[in-house]
């Protein structure tokens, strides 16, 4: 038992000797395909910022968890009925992804990798704007009418680059499966925003020390 428990503290003291932290920030698209937020990319008004921990599992693999504020939304228009209607919605989450990487080497200086990040998240804040066209405008306002449910949980896939061990770019589409918005009462607005995701594309740039 001795013999096991030493094995396992050498192992972890291994990996932690090689373990960084790090700030992690990006923006955060709505859209739900690359080629369109890389067009919209003036509008994107949704953000990321936080902190990650790395470690290598071998010359192959890295876990990189991460504490992050994570802003995402979606986007509702064309509603039927209602002409020239736009509704925006903002989330803020503190979200917890945990991002295992798998790649390789390119030399001394740089790595590229692909990853898979299952993460999991609580709103703490939410704007929603409608806009009825000619009908009824409404500002921006702090509300929780449009969100069903705060807990939100999904999973992300991705490719990224490091350089130096230290600077991180990535980009990765990440899949909503949490039951986010929806209205208590079912008028218009609310059957077609039931079920709506906060799918969409995300850009990240990391440091590490």
């Amino acid at each position: 038992m001795k013999k096991f428990i030493i094995a396992i503290a050498a192992i972890f003291i291994a990996y932690s000797a090689q373990a960084q932290i790090g700030i992690m920030a990006g923006l955060t698209s709505s859209k739900t395909d690359l080629e369109t937020a890389v067009a919209d990319v003036e509008n994107i008004n949704q953000y990321h910022i936080g902190i990650a921990y790395k470690f290598g599992l071998g010359n192959l693999v890295t876990l990189q968890p991460a504490i992050l504020y994570n802003v995402k939304g979606t986007q509702v228009d064309n509603l039927v009925g209602v002409k020239d209607f736009e509704m925006d919605a903002e989330t803020g989450y503190i979200e917890i992804p945990v991002q295992l990487q798998v790649g390789f080497g390119l030399g001394p200086i740089a790595r590229v990798y692909g990853f898979v990040e299952p993460y999991v998240g609580l709103a703490v804040s939410n704007k929603l704007e409608m806009d009825y066209g000619s009908i009824l405008d409404f500002d921006e306002k702090a509300t929780w009418d449009n969100v069903k449910n705060k807990l939100n949980y999904g999973v992300s896939l991705g490719v990224g680059a490091e350089v130096f061990k230290h600077l991180q770019v990535s980009v990765k589409y990440f899949w909503d499966m949490g039951d986010v918005y929806g209205f208590e009462n079912l008028d218009a607005v609310a059957k077609q925003m039931e079920g709506t995701k906060c799918n969409g594309v995300a850009a990240s740039v990391a440091f590490f020390f």
